[in-house]
């Protein structure tokens, strides 16, 4: 019976520093379509789309630390690595986040980063998706 209860311990211990160690922020930003038929979504993670009768786009995502604290992503977010960039064309928008090029080591380890995005587009407009982070990878090799 003792045996059980310590494995139960360090099995929950474990469990508890390995959900510690992790940590995420929701953001937000809102475009103005200013008329324009299409959007192209150049995002680097899962990008789930959404439409709605509102004339704006809306981007939710979130930013997830495997390792690291919420100090440190606050941080992140605070220098702009997380901002959201619209480039406007005569007929579309082209949405990225180009900070996220540039790698971020902690430690003399490449920081892992997982963001999931979420955008609500009026439903009468074009969407495009391109996921870069293909992108991302090729080029740091």
């Amino acid at each position: 019976m003792t045996k059980h209860i310590y494995i139960s311990i360090v099995f929950l211990a474990l469990s508890f520093t390995l959900h510690a160690q992790a940590v995420g922020k929701t953001l937000t930003k809102s475009f103005n379509p200013d008329g324009k038929s299409s959007i192209v979504l150049e995002l680097p993670g899962n990008t789930d789309i959404k439409t709605w009768d509102t004339p704006t786009i809306k981007i939710e995502f979130n930013v997830g630390l495997a390792s690291g604290n919420s100090a440190m992503l606050n941080e992140l977010a605070n220098v702009g690595r997380y901002n959201l960039v619209a480039k406007a064309n005569a007929e579309s928008i082209l949405v990225q986040m180009p900070n996220m090029q540039k790698q971020v080591r902690v430690k003399g380890e490449v920081l892992k980063e997982v963001l999931t995005f979420t955008a609500y587009v009026p439903k009468n407009m074009n969407v495009q998706t391109v996921n870069t982070i293909v992108l991302l990878a090729a080029s740091t090799q």
